[in-house]
């Protein structure tokens, strides 16, 4: 039996109404391809139900379905490894289960995979941002095509903490075998810590079409990654950076000041636009932690961290835990 070109692996857990919106959007973004993809579903779900809406809505889908419940469930990250075990295609595309594909999103990666040559591993398309609701809050894409080799791949990837999206990334799996897998030691930053190791070896293409829509939404795991543990993971992650050997560590290290600036006013950003001036402040005080303070400041986020100070003023708890459960900073 011919393998299916393409495997898009979704990982989950209790979400059935979810996996009924992700699985209805690939039906409808793969025509008139769908010989050509493969669904694979990993489910770390409490009962059936997430697996009764996968096998009402894919049976006799034309490019096959694998489908597994783990019991006892897995965490995030082993959930995303067993996805893409399951699966049978040459190339995989990662999708959360609260993220769903645009229409003509198969047909547009079947066309990049085709125009590839034998030497590219892996591929990059454009996303649209949406709310919980639905509603588009911006577009993230690129104006043209371009292979980026190896040290502008990560300087593209460690100087911008938005720029590679998880389900926009569509990779050999190959590829993805001989870099290892997603790591389940750096918490919530897999995707970034395997990004570094694919586009440290092969590079990376850039493709101007949107594919997927990403939603951001205060139920997502995500919303509570703003802590020590996390910076310390994204540490761990640029050190591997460094050890790749394509960029000089003392570049690696701008971006890397860029970059964790660029985060932590992200998590504050989130916490401002709900109202959480005192979550915000909490999250500010990362920039006191010793891995942020020895890089400097970062001149080009200066002005917005100002602003954000400015806006959390007055919000002091100082009996307040970080979300990880450690003292406060201040």
């Amino acid at each position: 039996m011919t393998r299916p070109l393409v495997s898009i692996a979704i990982y989950t857990r209790n979400h059935p109404d979810l996996i009924r919106r992700v699985l209805g959007s690939i039906i409808g973004a793969a025509s008139p391809v769908a010989q050509h993809i493969e669904v694979a579903v990993s489910d770390g779900s409490d009962d059936d139900a997430s697996g009764q809406v996968t096998h009402q809505l894919l049976a006799g889908w034309p490019g096959g379905y694998q489908y597994v419940r783990n019991s006892p469930p897995l965490g995030i990250v082993e959930n995303m490894n067993r996805a893409v075990e399951i699966s049978t295609g040459d190339w995989v595309q990662m999708l959360g289960d609260d993220d769903y594909l645009l229409p003509g999103a198969s047909a547009a990666i079947v066309e990049a995979i085709r125009g590839v040559r034998p030497t590219e591993q892996v591929l990059i398309f454009g996303i649209t941002v949406v709310d919980g609701d639905g509603l588009r809050r911006r577009e993230q894409t690129f104006r043209t095509g371009r292979y980026l080799k190896p040290k502008e791949a990560l300087h593209r990837l460690l100087s911008n903490s938005a720029w590679a999206r998880e389900p926009a990334v569509v990779m050999r799996r190959s590829a993805l075998e001989q870099a290892g897998m997603f790591n389940t030691a750096v918490g919530m930053s897999p995707d970034t810590d395997m990004w570094v190791r694919l586009f440290s070896r092969h590079g990376v293409r850039c493709v101007p079409r949107s594919i997927c829509a990403l939603t951001i939404h205060e139920a997502a795991v995500t919303t509570s990654m703003w802590n020590r543990e996390t910076m310390g993971h994204l540490r761990d992650i640029f050190d591997l950076a460094v050890a790749s050997g394509v960029v000089p560590e003392r570049q690696i290290r701008r971006w890397q000041t860029d970059y964790f600036h660029q985060f932590i006013l992200a998590g504050v950003y989130r916490r401002l636009g709900v109202l959480q001036r005192a979550e915000a402040r909490d999250i500010l005080q990362l920039f006191r932690l010793p891995e942020v303070r020895s890089l400097g400041p970062s001149p080009k986020w200066l002005p917005v961290r100002a602003a954000f100070t400015a806006a959390t003023m007055g919000t002091r708890r100082p009996d307040h835990p970080l979300p990880d459960g450690g003292n406060r900073l201040a």
